[in-house]
């Protein structure tokens, strides 16, 4: 096997290793709302 295959198996691994927890479903916890950072004082009465 040249070095050249395994440079990219390598490469291909830490990829997928990477790629894996993006990939799973988040059923852990839900992101908290976001918050209203812009005030809008043209409709404010």
């Amino acid at each position: 096997m040249s070095a050249g295959w395994m440079v990219f198996g390598i490469c291909v691994i830490v990829v997928l290793g990477a790629a894996l927890p993006l990939i799973r479903k988040r059923e852990e916890t839900p992101l908290p709302p976001t918050k209203e950072t812009l005030h809008n004082w043209r409709n404010e009465k």
